[in-house]
């Protein structure tokens, strides 16, 4: 029998990433691969031991929320129900409870939804570990993701919430003295940030939390993800166009525009295969390059190459999801105005809006890419210089262990 325990940390800060998807949008809805990488903006959580009170305070979704430790476990430990892992779960039933308990039984947006995804993960992890009571927390979240842009806004907060609780619960340990979690630790941590993106999403792939825990990046087909294990750290632009878009309609319109034109589409979702598997390939090859530590002519010639293919890629991409229907007349506005200083650009996720990224070669000019920045301002598009294929969830003892990593912290993250 478990030990009653108490929290261990009275404060804890983690940050995750979000994600970008390279190549496979779409097509892999139908059978083929799609490369996924972690990008880094990311997502911060602060839990703060409290008395007798949760408290959460989501300043980029404007919410906030403040419940009794007590009455929440009266209420719920009834209805909590434990599975053949011995992990604690809410059932439908008891998760639309959770939602009217919540106050937002009428108003479920996916903004309101973090809450319930909050206290759903709070009240099973720590009920997995067989205490007597609730314990109060304090909770702060922030990002530098920009939500419901296809980047796993979502995910990164899940990944976050869920390695903060179980810090906390003492489920998992401190990395501490250079070491880091076990596989095991992040199998933990990706199985209650997939609960958490269930809560939100309903029923998700599980690639962006996946992504999100592991970083790096992975290939995903039928339902299998692996890890690539040669991911270069490269750097990009990431555009925002700023026009909402539904996923299930896009992923509906490609499904109808394959069953009206099987022999023009099953041909493009082979050649976006073909890019996928090329580009892995090119990935680990950039990889190998990034690990020799006197560059050489020839490694500096393989270079440009490599990246030359990468740009090619992605304009043939580009091209192929125009071709299913998911791309938007901002994101050829976008791809254009790129264009224009010789950066190739694709829209990354489900299309019809959302986000574009570009490759940014490693000798181009940051003046030039202030000019391209500022045009895309002008344009109304917002846009970050950012880098794919760095590490994954994160514990950090402080604030300056973050920027020692260097990674950004919000500002709107308040101490």
């Amino acid at each position: 029998m478990q030990s009653e325990r108490t929290m261990d940390l009275k404060t804890v800060l983690t940050s995750s990433p979000g994600k970008i998807i390279l190549h496979g949008e779409h097509a892999v809805v139908h059978g083929t691969t799609a490369l996924a990488s972690s990008l880094n903006l990311r997502s911060y959580l602060q839990l703060i031991s409290s008395p007798d009170a949760i408290t959460l305070n989501f300043p980029d979704l404007d919410l906030q929320g403040t419940w009794d430790s007590k009455t929440t476990d009266e209420t719920f430990s009834a209805l909590v129900k434990y599975g053949d892992d011995g992990d604690a779960f809410l059932d439908d039933v008891a998760l639309e409870s959770l939602k009217e308990f919540a106050g937002l039984s009428d108003d479920v947006t996916t903004k309101n939804l973090a809450v319930i995804a909050f206290l759903y993960l709070y009240i099973c992890i720590f009920k997995s570990k067989s205490l007597s009571e609730l314990p109060g927390l304090k909770a702060l979240a922030t990002s530098n993701l920009p939500t419901g842009a296809g980047l796993g806004s979502s995910a990164a907060f899940s990944s976050s919430l869920a390695a903060g609780l179980l810090l906390v619960s003492g489920t998992i340990p401190v990395p501490s003295d250079g070491t880091d979690w076990t596989k095991g630790h992040y199998q933990v941590i990706n199985r209650w940030a997939y609960q958490g993106e269930r809560v939100i999403h309903g029923n998700p792939s599980g690639i962006d939390n996946a992504v999100s825990v592991s970083g790096g990046a992975l290939r995903y087909r039928a339902k299998v993800f692996e890890p690539l294990d040669e991911m270069p750290s490269l750097k990009i632009l990431l555009v925002n166009t700023n026009v909402a878009r539904s996923t299930k309609v896009l992923v509906a319109g490609v499904k109808d525009r394959l069953e009206k034109y099987p022999g023009v589409i099953r041909p493009v979702f082979n050649a976006i295969e073909d890019i996928s598997q090329r580009c892995q390939s090119v990935l680990a090859s950039l990889r190998k390059i990034e690990n020799v530590t006197s560059e050489s002519r020839d490694n500096s010639s393989n270079c440009c190459e490599l990246y030359q293919t990468m740009e090619e890629l992605i304009d043939m991409n580009q091209s192929f999801l125009k071709i299913l229907g998911v791309s938007h007349q901002t994101i050829e506005h976008i791809c254009s105005v790129t264009a224009e200083f010789d950066i190739h650009s694709k829209l990354t996720g489900a299309g019809g809006g959302g986000c574009v990224f570009a490759l940014v070669r490693p000798d181009f000019s940051e003046e030039t890419l202030k000019k391209v920045m500022a045009k895309l301002k002008d344009f109304g598009y917002d846009s970050w210089i950012t880098s794919i294929g760095g590490v994954g969830v994160c514990y950090h003892p402080d604030v300056e262990d973050v920027k020692k990593q260097g990674f950004s912290l919000p500002s709107n993250f308040t101490i």
